[in-house]
């Protein structure tokens, strides 16, 4: 990693193994005691909501504390919590079978900045000092239109100036923003999914950094699913380009994020959020 290290914490990172929490074997058995919904409901809550505390605070320790104790300031992208996505859209469809887009992008952005609103009091509350940032207020300028945007560029100057105070910024990924050409108004828009992997390429670029590494809940890129094959083997490095000719495209990363970071020449490391010494892959961009 270099000076200022570009992280991005995907949603099952930030929720961690445990969903809610140490002994969830015992918790049907908790749920079957309760005789009203809204007890279940609030159980089930305030269980998950510890495991993501607890979950954060790990996050923290493992990965961000020991660059701040080498002197480093990362910027950190983070993904909506796990599933916190997929419960949005199922929200808008609930409402709409075609959703207002402006609102739509609202509706799904809002996932990202619980996420990162919550490790950066996390952060602060073990002493380093953090700021959460929209995705608009992390500069990152999107071309027109609210869902499925492309970055266009990236206005740097508050997150550099934030790592220039030693402020850790927690970057909602996913998200950006637009000049509405009509009225002439800012407006949000969101990247696709996946499109976290997207903004932290973008920010590596934008800071300088020749690499932006992706934390998730697998070691690395394999040569097939290991879900689907058990013969599945994990690749210490592979080509951006042979990467994109894959059918399908591995889920692992965003297939956009890739190709931005061809354009930009900037590498990408898929790497465990719950192995911190494991080496990962490193997808090069730079060949």
């Amino acid at each position: 990693m270099g000076d200022t290290p570009v992280m991005k914490f995907g949603g099952s990172a930030l929720q961690g193994t445990e969903r809610f929490g140490p002994h969830e074997d015992r918790l049907l058995e908790e749920c079957q005691n309760l005789s009203a919904v809204n007890d279940i409901y609030r159980l089930l809550a305030q269980r998950r909501n510890t495991a993501r505390a607890q979950r954060l605070a790990q996050v923290a320790r493992e990965f961000i504390l020991p660059l701040r104790a080498q002197g480093k300031v990362p910027i950190v992208v983070v993904s909506a919590f796990d599933w916190a996505t997929d419960k949005l859209e199922q929200l808008a469809a609930a409402i709409s079978p075609d959703p207002n887009p402006r609102e739509y992008a609202r509706l799904l952005m809002s996932g990202e900045l619980r996420a990162n609103s919550s490790l950066a009091m996390t952060l602060e509350g073990m002493g380093c000092h953090a700021r959460s940032l929209t995705g608009r207020e992390a500069g990152i300028v999107t071309r027109h239109g609210p869902v499925g945007a492309l970055i266009d560029h990236v206005e740097v100057t508050h997150v550099q100036s934030l790592v220039d105070q030693e402020i850790v910024p927690v970057v909602a990924g996913f998200q950006g923003y637009y000049p509405e050409p009509e009225s002439g108004r800012d407006e949000v828009s969101v990247l696709g999914r996946g499109g976290s992997n997207l903004t932290a390429v973008a920010l590596a670029d934008a800071v300088g950094e020749d690499a932006a590494t992706m934390f998730t809940d697998v070691t690395g890129v394999f040569d097939c699913d290991p879900a689907e094959n058990e013969k599945a083997c994990q690749l210490d490095e592979v080509s951006a380009g042979e990467l994109l000719t894959w059918k399908p495209f591995p889920k692992v990363i965003q297939r956009e994020a890739v190709e931005y970071a061809c354009e930009r020449h900037v590498n990408i490391w898929i790497r465990s959020a719950f192995e911190p010494d494991a080496p990962g892959t490193l997808i090069n961009c730079r060949d």
